[in-house]
C-alpha cells in the first residue's frame, strides 16, 4: 500500500459562502483507491463540498468521481468503492462485494460553497 499527497484544493475565492477553486495532483497515480482521507483547512461552513475526481486528460480515460462529499465539514477517512458489472454491464450488487476503483492518472480535488480561505488536503491510500 502507497499514501499519496497532500493534494490541496487551493484556497477558496468567491465569497463567503460560494467561494470555491480547484487543483489537480502533479503526478500520475496509477492502483486501486482504498482510502481517501480529507482534512478540511480554516474552519469552512457546514456548507462546503469537495469532489475528488481523476482529471481524464488524455491518454487517460474519461473523468471519474471517486468521492463527493456534500456540506460537510468534518475531517475523515472515506472508503469508496463501486458495485462491479457483469459483461452486459449490468450490476451484480446482490452477488458481489463493491470494489475498489482502479485508477490511473492525475487526481484533481475541488472545493465548494465554502468561505474565503478555506481549502482542503487530500490523501489517497492506493493499492
Amino acid at each position: 500500500m502507497r499514501l499519496y499527497g497532500p493534494i490541496n484544493s487551493g484556497v477558496a475565492a468567491g465569497g463567503a459562502g460560494v467561494a470555491t477553486n480547484n487543483a489537480s495532483s502533479a503526478q500520475s497515480l496509477h492502483g486501486n483507491v482504498i482510502g481517501i482521507y480529507v482534512r478540511y483547512n480554516d474552519a469552512p461552513p457546514n456548507t462546503t463540498d469537495v469532489i475528488v475526481s481523476t482529471v481524464g486528460t488524455f491518454p487517460a480515460m474519461p473523468t471519474q468521481t471517486l468521492l463527493t462529499l456534500t456540506n460537510k465539514n468534518t475531517d475523515g477517512l472515506f472508503l469508496p468503492r463501486s458495485v462491479a458489472q457483469d459483461e452486459l454491464g449490468a450490476d451484480l450488487a446482490a452477488l458481489t462485494i463493491l470494489e475498489p476503483n482502479p485508477i490511473f492518472d492525475n487526481i484533481n480535488v475541488s472545493i465548494a460553497q465554502a468561505n474565503n480561505a478555506d481549502s482542503v488536503d487530500v490523501w489517497l491510500f492506493l493499492e
